[in-house]
């Protein structure tokens, strides 16, 4: 039988809990930002929030599982920076421009994502963290498709746009942008680029027919 302290004392760990992996997140990914993936330690994390080792595996019991939780902020966080994006606009070719630039400046403000993310993916297997990837990427192309479908269905684009692919080319262009920002470290004008470089991808896709 649980006494009243400790009844109050259990809400309180949870939210110590919630808040101490979410400063572990974010370490994880600013250190993303320094160095390499494979260079982020567990120690390292600590380093970062100011606590011992020991004090990250009393909110995870691995790295896989802090992996795991960045890939789940990453998920989220992403798809409410969508949702937002697609809601100001009113047209479906001017919600895919908004998914677009929204899209790089998470990139741009977030700039260990990325870095993570390819180097998940770069492992063959079924991690727990792989899975997640998968399944984020899987659910962004589905919005993506489901907005080129009804930028064609409105003639706004082709009839004949292929909307399986038409995402592939969309984050295709977000990824060649997050190279050339790591190669010249600007995310600033990164942005920027994204701007200039959507009219190109715009034109690609009214240019574009089906063999």
């Amino acid at each position: 039988m649980s006494t009243p302290n400790s009844t109050r004392a259990a809400p309180r760990q949870r939210h110590m809990t919630d808040e101490r992996q979410r400063e572990i997140v974010a370490a994880v990914l600013a250190l993303a930002r320094e160095r390499g993936p494979d260079a982020i330690t567990t120690q390292a994390i600590a380093d970062r929030i100011g606590v011992t080792q020991g004090a990250i595996f009393r909110h995870f019991p691995d790295k896989e599982a802090i992996w795991l939780a960045v890939f789940s902020w990453v998920r989220a966080s992403l798809g409410a920076v969508f949702a937002a994006a697609v809601a100001k606009a009113d047209t479906p070719l001017a919600k895919i421009e908004q998914a677009f630039l929204a899209h790089v400046g998470f990139i741009a403000a977030n700039p260990g994502v990325p870095r993570i993310m390819f180097h998940e993916l770069q492992y063959p297997g079924d991690t727990p963290a792989r899975v997640e990837v998968r399944a984020m990427m899987g659910e962004y192309r589905k919005k993506l498709t489901l907005l080129f479908k009804q930028a064609s269905a409105a003639g706004l684009l082709p009839a004949d746009l292929d909307t399986a692919l038409a995402p592939v080319l969309f984050i295709g262009a977000v990824q060649s942008l997050v190279i050339q920002t790591a190669l010249g470290g600007n995310e600033v004008a990164m942005v920027k680029r994204a701007r200039r470089l959507f009219p190109l991808l715009l034109d690609g896709y009214r240019g574009a027919r089906t063999a």
